[in-house]
């Protein structure tokens, strides 16, 4: 494992205390690694796998395959998508001449006058993943 993870170090080009910074553990992990005094631990080897996406986990843990995944190619459409499409199903309706006077379209898209008065709202909040949250009132001002 303190080849696969110098070899991890050398083509991606960090050193171990950036390494270590990286995945989540204590430089003097790292140090005990790679000179063979300790083996790592699951949380290092989910924290290599989880910052270096691109590191294949077959690679890592049981030495088969190479060491970056092969990106799959994957078509953007199913195979039976790719047979075309119907010249039937592009065909328009042809516009017909409508009875409905214009007065009568506007009286049907009006909304409602049902809208609560603005005084009801205090604030609203909104909550980000980040555990952070921006407060607004109604007059606009951010609280």
């Amino acid at each position: 494992m303190e080849d696969k993870i110098q070899e991890i170090l050398t083509k991606e080009g960090i050193q171990p205390a950036k390494f270590a910074e990286i995945i989540g553990v204590q430089r003097s992990s790292i140090s005990h690694l790679l000179s063979g005094r300790n083996k790592p631990s699951f949380d290092m080897i989910q924290g290599i796998l989880k910052s270096f996406p691109k590191i294949s986990a077959d690679w890592l843990l049981l030495d088969k395959g190479e060491m970056y995944r092969q990106p799959v190619q994957r078509s953007l459409f199913a195979d039976s998508e790719k047979q075309g499409i119907d010249d039937n199903t592009l065909s328009l309706p042809k516009e017909s001449s409508s009875s409905v006077q214009p007065d009568e379209v506007q009286q049907k898209t009006k909304a409602p006058e049902n809208r609560l008065n603005e005084s009801d709202i205090e604030r609203v909040v909104v909550f980000f993943k980040n555990r952070t949250f921006t407060a607004y009132s109604p007059s606009g001002e951010i609280l």
